[in-house]
């Protein structure tokens, strides 16, 4: 006949497996609600992570690092785009215009989208020749940011993220809500409604 087991043992196995398995699985726990909370909705504040990330501008002879909170008081749109991408380039020199008309109260910045990287090598040298062929240009326009991709994710471009001065994200669309009066009612904290992108 088998003894039972002390009582002491037994009471103490009752209190350290549960916590062998709090320990245990916290980390994944942490991790899987990290994923899901890391994305912003329209009306919240964006986070300092995101303010404080660095971005690699790229020019023709160079490379700078710069952050959202460069721009701290400016309306922000970030423009996430790629060069096998029409509508992307066709209105990279809409949202340059856009930008040097509105430069004293917004920052436009070109973030590439690519993922890959053979893709993030082709378009650096993409953007230093297309830059060389526009010296006018005055937007930054930098490479992928994984950081900013995991607030903003996408699976479409281009994508905009619209962002007021008061740093509250007011909208996230497409393109065919880039116009004049949109940036304007940006700038000017006006009540902005805009069509959601699905991603």
């Amino acid at each position: 006949m088998a003894m039972p087991w002390p009582i002491f043992p037994r009471f103490l196995i009752s209190i350290l497996f549960p916590l062998l398995l709090i320990l245990v699985l916290t980390p994944y726990y942490a991790s899987a609600q990290e994923s899901l909370s890391t994305a912003i909705a329209v009306g919240q504040k964006i986070p300092e992570v995101i303010r404080k990330a660095q971005m690699i501008s790229i020019s023709p002879y160079g490379e700078q690092i710069i952050s959202l909170s460069d721009f701290r008081g400016k309306a922000i749109i970030i423009d996430f785009w790629a060069s096998w991408c029409s509508p992307c380039l066709q209105n990279m020199p809409i949202l340059d215009s856009l930008h040097r008309n509105n430069n004293a109260d917004l920052q436009v910045i070109m973030m590439n989208a690519s993922s890959s990287k053979d893709g993030y090598l082709k378009e650096r040298k993409f953007i230093r020749e297309y830059l060389l062929q526009h010296p006018a240009f005055i937007t930054p326009i930098v490479l992928k940011n994984d950081v900013f991709r995991q607030y903003f994710g996408f699976t479409i471009v281009p994508h905009y993220v619209w962002i007021g001065a008061d740093g509250i994200l007011k909208a996230i669309t497409d393109h065919t809500d880039l116009t004049s009066v949109n940036i304007s009612r940006l700038i000017s904290g006006e009540k902005m409604e805009l069509t959601v992108k699905v991603k």
